[in-house]
């Protein structure tokens, strides 16, 4: 994998492939942003070119040197994250990054330490890292990928060139799909549903897929209808759940889609349904609900789903969007 290999986040590589060119590329990097978007990954390719017997401004993937960072067996890359069942990034892992930092390079390359999820290390921790951040070999590399910047000590913060990934957009993920032989209808429908997660769009199934739509219209349609919604109050109850979070974010998702085609077929533009094999269904619904509800309900729910990111009483929140849409 190269950078060209990478969808999305095209300004980010830009600017690592511009640092490298004229090789001022600096030895402390924070990747920043939301699930699924390719951080890690662009951290690896980073580093294969960093190491590239190419010597260019790319990984050429091809190389022995590309090679061995794609089985990471490489001597100079180092990919430090959470050991199985650890909540956190513990000290003899920095510990050992900041020994190995004071090594030479194999070859002519360069070292390259990437710590995944660098938010899950605590103060004491990251501290450890600190100097060895604050005085770095001219051969040496850091790149931090976290999800959560706020959760990133402000002194590590300091330290680094700060580069923040944003959500892939639902075109880019289209394509993807398509190239991975799903039909458009089909990629189109996902990637709407990803919120800019590429990684996990690529990991659906399209029959598991489909049978969480399926359930999501169900519950969707019951609540326009005002009948009776056992399986909405059984989702709410189970909000104790570890994945609960995930599985209300998903039927957000779901709803968001189905209120964008009651206004298609409002607007009668039947062309533009997303859910095209729900059309029978959305053409009776729609009369229930007018453009304004419609419209209000996508901004509320845009609204959750920024919410979600931070800690939110989902209790509440379902209340709230059962009550809206049986209005």
């Amino acid at each position: 994998m190269a950078f060209k290999d990478i969808v999305g986040n095209e300004q980010v590589k830009k600017i690592l492939k511009l640092s490298l060119s004229k090789n001022r590329l600096p030895n402390s990097l924070l990747f920043v942003g939301p699930p699924g978007v390719g951080k890690l990954k662009l951290a690896l390719v980073l580093a294969k070119a960093l190491n590239c017997e190419q010597g260019q401004t790319d990984s050429c993937d091809h190389c022995p040197s590309c090679l061995q960072v794609d089985r990471g067996q490489h001597p100079n890359v180092r990919l430090i994250q959470r050991e199985k069942n650890r909540e956190q990034i513990v000290k003899d892992q920095i510990d050992e990054i900041n020994y190995l930092s004071k090594m030479r390079p194999w070859s002519r390359g360069k070292l390259v330490f990437i710590i995944n999820e660098a938010d899950r290390m605590n103060e004491t921790v990251a501290n450890s890292l600190l100097k060895t951040l604050e005085e770095p070999n001219s051969s040496v590399y850091f790149i931090l990928v976290t999800e959560d910047l706020q959760m990133i000590l402000p002194t590590i913060k300091s330290r680094c060139q700060v580069l923040k990934f944003k959500p892939v957009s639902p075109e880019d993920i289209e394509k993807a799909l398509m190239e991975r032989g799903f039909t458009e209808d089909r990629a189109t429908l996902i990637a709407a549903t990803s919120d800019g997660n590429l990684e996990q769009a690529l990991s659906l199934k399209w029959e598991e897929f489909k049978v969480s739509r399926d359930r999501s219209w169900q519950l969707f349609r019951q609540l326009i209808e005002s009948s009776p919604s056992v399986d909405f109050l059984d989702l709410i109850s189970g909000k104790g759940r570890k994945d609960f979070l995930e599985e209300f974010k998903e039927i957000l998702s779901f709803f968001s889609v189905f209120l964008r085609d009651l206004m298609a077929i409002k607007n009668k533009s039947k062309g533009h349904l997303l859910n095209s094999d729900l059309d029978k269904e959305i053409e009776r619904l729609a009369p229930l609900v007018k453009t304004e509800k419609a419209i209000r309900g996508i901004w509320l729910i845009e609204d959750f789903l920024s919410r979600l990111k931070k800690n939110p009483n989902l209790s509440i929140m379902s209340y709230e969007l059962a009550i809206f849409l049986r209005e």
